[in-house]
């Protein structure tokens, strides 16, 4: 059975490195186990259509690609969670970065859509164009003033990056149906036990 994947980062770098759940943690949990998730992530972001989706995932060389993913999420976690403390990349991390982005433009030609022009990665493995889409995304956010809007979830377990378009810039929550209630759940749990102590202090 299929997972249905959430994208709330506000950007596909950051929903791809939300594939993982409690980055950091001990024993984090990752969505993505093999190159057939992957397949699955990037057909429900719109980055594989069904045809291209059933033709990848089963070569050999789809494993190697699958690896590379997986490192790719990595380096975009570490950039992105460091924005979202106001700090800047590691150098070697930067440099990383760089040098996917500089490999993934020599595969990048325009192509007229309507009455403007697109990007699209021509006469490329689907699972390598894939990548090639996350990079430009992250390359897309790190350029523009929507870094210092890159914010990590507040929840207790939660790791997840997104971009905070709110018009006050002071959200804390990747989802707040879900992290969000969860925590004031927690806060009313407390505050709750800590009137509960005083009254039985007090009845004391």
């Amino acid at each position: 059975m299929s997972m249905n994947y959430e994208f709330l980062g506000g950007n596909l770098a950051l929903d791809f490195a939300n594939t993982v759940h409690s980055h950091g943690m001990v024993d984090p949990c990752d969505d993505l186990k093999t190159a057939a998730d992957l397949v699955e992530w990037a057909a429900q972001a719109g980055l594989l259509r069904d045809r291209e989706a059933r033709q990848v995932g089963r070569a050999r060389d789809d494993e190697v690609r699958f690896r590379r993913a997986v490192a790719l999420r990595e380096l975009l976690y570490e950039i992105f969670s460091r924005a979202a403390q106001g700090k800047r990349p590691r150098r070697e991390a930067l440099q990383a970065l760089q040098g996917l982005y500089r490999n993934a433009t020599r595969h990048a030609e325009f192509q007229v859509e309507a009455n403007h022009y697109r990007l699209t990665w021509s006469a490329i493995d689907p699972l390598e164009r894939v990548s090639q889409e996350i990079i430009r995304s992250a390359a897309d956010l790190l350029t523009s003033e929507a870094l210092t809007r890159v914010r990590q979830c507040s929840g207790e377990t939660c790791s997840w990056l997104f971009v905070d378009s709110s018009r006050n810039g002071m959200r804390r929550w990747c989802d707040m149906q879900a992290c969000g209630n969860r925590a004031k759940v927690r806060r009313f749990r407390r505050n709750l036990g800590r009137v509960v102590g005083t009254s039985s202090r007090r009845g004391g």
